[in-house]
């Protein structure tokens, strides 16, 4: 039996190198992308430039992992997001992981757009990330009790997400777009009409929110969310959460696990192009993992 060891701290994993890095350096060891490792350079404390030839910036290793193990300590727990740092992570996955509150990593891309100064990694078609751009941008962020004042971010940007009385999960443009499977043009017109703005419970900066179950019920009843069961708060919850299991779509369908491979099977030998089963989240993890509300669509056709 193997017996797991704890992740390296990001301070020691630039033992080995030159006693002057750059850039490039710095991410390979780290595991982080470059643009992440560029963004460190940019931060109150991050040690200064050592003048060298060449166009590349160069700096002291020692005062790299002091910056690294000061920023490092008391962060969020980020070992559970894997030890491959190429590993593609949806939000609720980080959340998961992490054990922060779901909601509130749902407005980071929204809260740390391109425009901060220490934007949230963006996200591929599928609005997943790399975990080791997430982790790194988690430990050198935030910790359990709150935001840094290093990372010297504009104040609007600081807000917290919007809530609602009932404390209730919430949602923006970009996450509506994505369960109706609708542009985002075509989504900020719809929630123009007057019963769906009158829903909505704030802004941060830009981005407008609306308290998730609610909104997707309104929208189920409209017929901009196809559900031919009637539509219950754990029903939409499920169908919103995270990318399911094979045996968990069973478990929720209340079929066996040979039943839904079987349909998957039987979808993909066959020669309707309408009819095949959604992708896998990430084709080559070891467990396939669906995204519930396409998955569903696809159970029942």
């Amino acid at each position: 039996m193997s017996v797991d060891t704890p992740p390296v701290p990001l301070a020691d994993r630039l033992a080995g190198l030159p006693d002057v890095i750059n850039v490039k350096q710095l991410a390979e060891a780290t595991g982080v992308s470059e643009s992440t490792a560029r963004n460190w350079t940019t931060l109150p404390g991050w040690p200064d430039e050592i003048e060298t030839p060449g166009r590349q910036k160069h700096y002291p290793r020692v005062g790299a992992e002091g910056w690294l193990r000061d920023n490092e300590a008391g962060r969020i727990d980020v070992s559970e997001l894997g030890k491959d740092p190429d590993l593609l992570l949806t939000l609720p996955e980080v959340a998961k992981r992490t054990g922060l509150n779901a909601k509130t990593v749902s407005t980071y891309p929204n809260m740390y757009g391109p425009s901060a100064k220490d934007p949230f990694p963006e996200g591929d078609g599928l609005g997943r990330r790399r975990a080791g751009d997430v982790a790194a941008w988690l430990s050198r962020r935030s910790t359990r009790g709150g935001a840094r004042a290093t990372t010297s971010i504009p104040q609007e940007t600081e807000q917290p997400a919007p809530t609602t009385a009932a404390g209730e999960d919430v949602i923006d443009i970009n996450g509506i777009a994505e369960l109706t499977g609708r542009n985002v043009e075509a989504i900020k017109s719809l929630m123009r009409r007057p019963e769906l703005a009158a829903m909505s419970i704030g802004k941060i900066g830009r981005s407008r929110f609306w308290p998730r179950l609610r909104l997707l019920t309104e929208l189920t009843k409209l017929g901009y969310i196809t559900d031919p069961r009637e539509a219950t708060a754990d029903e939409l919850r499920w169908l919103s959460g995270a990318p399911q299991s094979a045996s968990e779509l069973a478990e929720h369908y209340g079929v066996t696990l040979s039943a839904i491979s079987k349909r998957i099977k039987r979808a993909q030998e066959s020669d309707d192009p309408s009819n095949q089963p959604p992708g896998p989240v990430d084709p080559g993890a070891p467990v396939k993992r669906y995204h519930p509300r396409e998955f569903d669509t696809f159970w029942k056709r």
